[in-house]
């Protein structure tokens, strides 16, 4: 069996070289080929030279440059590079455990799946008391999946035989970070299951997740509520072909309520996290928002189509 390990990557060389080291002590089953793709989405830093110098006894490493900004891009470049019959996806900044690669090919290889959603856990040393759930999982840990019959895959760990490319060729380039900035993994998730594909649950195997302390930041989390709305409004008039009636009204009326709750609730802004109600709030605005800009253009898709018009 033949397995491809796809990693995104753009400026991160520092975190890029501890997941590299991770890499290192993921076992590899007998039987199996593997190898590891490093997709640089155009770096700037030491990215090419950390790949380069990265020896993985077992798990040939190559470095593979895609100038076209955009993860989705990356990863569609990953698609077209890989050699395995299984696509193994994760992020640049995380750690992996020992037996990952073998308990997340086991659903496929065993005829019970088409896809598996592996599990995402945040590092303790980024775990925050004032994190809800909301929180948790805009930082991609996967306790929101539905256990048993998960519904969506998260980006950093998730996998998937390489037929489902047959009816679902690859990620939307307009969503996703570098584009409009999330999304991409929930709408390919999301055509595989209207493609008749099934996934599966091994949230057990959990990434570790070892992102930027920045995101904390109460600014990323304003920027990635926003990015969060436009993306839903693109798949929800291109993909789901929303209607919109009164989106002005609707707009004037979320934007009033978020005015209204920063007046009445400025002892609770921070420099670091944001509350719930003011993410929801300014996610609904740009969703709202968004959706009025994408419906004045000709939809993108058939309704829950698997491949652009």
């Amino acid at each position: 069996m033949n397995a491809s390990i796809i990693i995104v990557t753009r400026d991160r060389a520092d975190d890029l070289r501890l997941t590299l080291t991770a890499m290192r002590e993921i076992r590899i089953p007998t039987g199996f080929e593997a190898e590891l793709l490093v997709i640089d989405n155009g770096s700037t830093d030491a990215t090419a030279e950390v790949v380069r110098s990265c020896e993985i006894p077992g798990l040939p490493v190559r470095y593979i440059l895609e100038t076209q900004p955009g993860l989705s891009r990356g990863r569609n470049r990953g698609l077209a590079e890989a050699k395995g019959d299984i696509i193994l996806f994760t992020d640049d900044d995380v750690r992996p455990p020992a037996d990952w690669l073998a308990g997340m090919c086991e659903p496929i290889l065993s005829g019970n799946a088409d896809a598996v959603a592996g599990g995402v856990r945040i590092a303790p040393n980024l775990l925050r008391p004032w994190m809800s759930p909301m929180h948790r999982s805009w930082l991609a840990s996967s306790e929101w999946l539905n256990r048993g019959k998960p519904q969506s895959m998260v980006g950093a760990n998730m996998v998937f035989s390489r037929n489902v490319l047959e009816k679902v060729p690859g990620f939307d380039p307009e969503l996703g970070a570098g584009a409009l900035g999330s999304g991409e993994e929930s709408l390919f998730s999301a055509q595989l299951i209207a493609a008749g594909f099934r996934i599966a649950d091994r949230t057990d195997l959990c990434m570790e997740h070892h992102f930027q302390p920045s995101r904390l930041k109460r600014g990323s989390w304003l920027d990635a509520a926003k990015k969060l709305g436009i993306s839903h409004a693109y798949r929800g008039h291109h993909w789901e072909h929303w209607g919109c009636r009164w989106a002005k009204l609707r707009h004037f009326a979320a934007s009033a309520s978020l005015a209204l709750w920063r007046a009445t609730h400025s002892s609770e802004i921070r420099d670091e996290g944001c509350s719930d109600r003011e993410l929801n709030l300014v996610y609904r605005c740009a969703m709202i928002r968004g959706h009025f800009e994408a419906s004045k253009l000709p939809r993108k898709y058939e309704k829950h189509g698997l491949v652009k018009l």
